[in-house]
């Protein structure tokens, strides 16, 4: 977190300065009830006019402050939440894509989601009000020192009681949540046990005994909740206790003084307010201080993300001969693979070299791993044993970032995102006008399609679209034509090879493909 308000330190503190701003505002508000109390008892009205006047005007600048403040502390939050999603994002960006594949996609979406929102609240904003409340405090104990400097010594001790009670109580109010805890672990036990056990109880025809197990369990729960219940309570009488009893205290030291002749009477509305901010504001300070560090074991999670990719590519050899500029070949040497937990065995003992200026189709029945092919191909999966080649390169020593330049695959799943059609295609890339229209009008794309109501052919369509510039590219198609029809097919696929110098293609339409233009590879 530190390093996120040190990025927008001039921010953060305007906010905090905004915020402390008001405080002194607020206080000095309250030390003049004490003259406004005052003028009343000595029926001076135009100077308790006056009085109020001031008191409404120091209020209304609070108010314009607080709007001023909002804005501030809100453009510096959402400041900060760019920054740590931008920083989740490179994290994400730099895992391979088996480690990114590992997690499900509602893993990463819950840190920018959930995990920010988390830090939002219980992190930055629980900062800013530490500052509003820590304010409160300070400026009120300030105050107090300028009536009398009896008020301030004995708010100071009783501060430092209210700080230390809560702490002393701590391991009382821990074993009361721990009693929770526990009593939610047998409860999970106990009905655990009952409905895995269904069959067993249903055989013997005893089936009400999965109630008398719920039951057994719910009253454990019940019972722990109550006794941690009452521990709260007690916890909080007795800081409520100890509040109220420091708030009347400087009352009584306050009416001691003012028989004493040192404070006037009007003085008595003054410190009760004051009174009030201190300790309302050192309770809240403290809760809040102990929910802004529990944002500490969120961003330690973030570390998980860290990428631990470690490419062994000799650069020096590659710049010299330029092997990897352009496809040349792509070599299958005894490959074999299975899938993680899987008995089946997809390719065995694979091998085979794609070579530039080819159009190959994959043929074999579904399961048969013609799309597994292809994800070797690409280095999305990694082969149990075996060698891929690429340009005559291990491709394990190959950037993923090389290999995605000379080898472009589309899946047979496509995603369209939320934003244009022209950002559908170009992605972000630098694509000239007349590129972008070209490629528009082989495939067909209108532009008046909408991303979000894309039939499945237009979606593909989109997707081939997304080639762009495919010269010196091996292009893997990967049922890439299946939603759209025969006809418009084999126009889309002409048009495409006319451009592309390799292709390796799957495909359950035999009628889509020219015999004469494909190499067939049997995958069994």
């Amino acid at each position: 977190m530190k390093v996120y308000f040190k990025k927008h330190l001039g921010e953060v503190l305007l906010a905090s300065f905004l915020l402390l701003s008001n405080s002194v505002l607020q206080v000095y508000a309250a030390t003049k009830m004490a003259q406004l109390a005052n003028y009343l008892i000595e029926k001076k009205l135009l100077y308790f006019s006056k009085t109020l006047l001031i008191i409404f005007t120091l209020w209304f600048s609070t108010f314009i402050i607080s709007l001023l403040e909002s804005y501030v502390q809100e453009t510096v939050t959402q400041n900060i939440l760019t920054d740590i999603r931008a920083e989740i994002t490179n994290n994400i960006i730099g895992l391979t894509q088996s480690e990114f594949k590992s997690k499900p996609v509602d893993y990463y979406e819950s840190y920018l989601q959930n995990d920010t929102n988390m830090i939002q609240k219980e992190g930055i904003e629980t900062f800013f009000l530490i500052i509003r409340f820590s304010g409160n405090a300070l400026f009120s104990l300030i105050a107090l020192y300028a009536y009398n400097i009896s008020l301030f010594i004995a708010a100071i001790i009783l501060v430092t009681i209210m700080t230390i009670v809560p702490k002393i109580c701590k391991n009382y109010l821990a074993n009361g949540i721990k009693g929770v805890s526990e009593a939610n672990e047998k409860f999970l036990k106990i009905t655990s046990s009952g409905l895995h056990g269904y069959e067993t109880l249903y055989a013997f025809n005893v089936l009400a005994e999965l109630k008398r197990l719920v039951n057994n369990g719910s009253n454990l729960l019940k019972h722990a909740n109550v006794k941690n219940t009452v521990r709260r309570s007690i916890i909080g009488i007795v800081t409520g206790v100890i509040n109220i009893g420091s708030q009347l205290i400087i009352l009584g030291i306050t009416g001691y003084l003012h028989f004493q002749g040192l404070l006037t009477a009007g003085a008595i509305l003054a410190t009760a307010e004051l009174a009030t901010k201190v300790f309302d504001s050192i309770n809240i300070v403290d809760r809040y201080f102990s929910q802004l560090l529990s944002t500490t074991s969120l961003f330690e999670k973030f570390g998980k993300l860290v990428p631990s990719r470690n490419f062994k590519c000799n650069t020096q050899n590659l710049d010299e001969t330029n092997l990897l500029t352009k496809f040349v070949s792509l070599t299958f040497k005894n490959v074999y693979f299975s899938y993680p937990g899987s008995k089946n065995q997809i390719l065995t003992n694979f091998s085979f070299t794609f070579n530039r200026n080819n159009f190959y189709k994959l043929n074999g029945k579904s399961g048969s791993g013609k799309s597994t092919l292809l994800k070797l191909a690409t280095n999305q999966l990694q082969p149990q044993k075996g060698k891929i080649l690429l340009n005559g390169i291990d491709i394990k020593t190959i950037p993923q970032t090389i290999i995605n330049n000379i080898i472009i695959y589309v899946p047979q799943t496509v995603t369209i995102f939320p934003q244009s059609i022209d950002y559908n295609i170009k992605l972000g890339r630098n694509v000239n006008s007349q590129l972008l229209e070209k490629v528009k009008n082989i495939y067909k794309i209108n532009n008046d399609w909408h991303p979000d109501s894309l039939s499945g052919g237009e979606q593909q369509r989109v997707a081939l679209a997304r080639l762009l510039n495919p010269k010196d590219k091996l292009i893997l198609l990967d049922e890439s034509f299946s939603n759209i029809d025969l006809k418009s097919t084999k126009d889309i696929l002409n048009n495409l090879l006319n451009q592309v110098e390799t292709v390796i293609m799957v495909s359950h339409r035999s009628q889509e493909i020219d015999p004469k233009l494909f190499k067939s590879i049997d995958i069994k």
